[in-house]
């Protein structure tokens, strides 16, 4: 399977992400705040064109993002190694922060709406007080959670639960 995109399909991402971006914004106060032509930036947004490394530069300046919003969808967390050991650490039961909220807030929006951040979920329930559990479940994009780890870990997701990792 060839997994190169062609030109059109990242200025469609791209568009995608700028559309969400800008949803409930004015774009001629983006674009003016920018320095970006007007014209310009509405061919970003419908996927007709690709911007300069330059112009690219300030609308993720802007925006408060990094370049990767050309290559993946937005909330996409790029695969490193040190993302993939933490998978598999979170998956094995390796990996606890139930008595650290922050971490445990970091931790949920790096795999939104995924098994790993359910298996957190799961985790902080009664550890949690249920005010905080349900701020941590929202993050985690399963604002509808009870704290009963049980149901937390067969509530259906996005992604599969994976298979058993010895």
């Amino acid at each position: 399977m060839n997994s190169e995109r062609s030109p059109q399909d990242l200025r469609n991402q791209l568009s995608a992400n700028l559309l969400k971006l800008t949803d409930g914004l004015v774009v001629s106060q983006i674009c003016k705040k920018a320095n970006i032509s007007r014209n310009q930036f509405n061919r970003f947004l419908t996927g007709e064109s690709f911007p300069r490394p330059d112009v690219l530069d300030r609308i993720c300046s802007f925006f408060g993002v990094d370049a990767n919003i050309l290559l993946r969808p937005l909330g996409d967390a790029p695969e490193t190694p040190e993302r993939i050991a933490l998978r598999h650490a979170i998956r094995a039961g390796r990996f606890d922060c139930a008595d650290d909220l922050p971490l445990a807030v970091m931790t949920v929006r790096s795999f939104y709406k995924t098994y790993e951040a359910r298996c957190i979920l799961a985790q902080c329930a009664g550890v949690l007080s249920p005010c905080n559990f349900q701020m941590l479940a929202e993050e985690a994009g399963f604002s509808d959670l009870q704290p009963e780890p049980v149901a937390i870990l067969s509530y259906p997701s996005e992604t599969p639960k994976p298979e058993q990792i010895h």
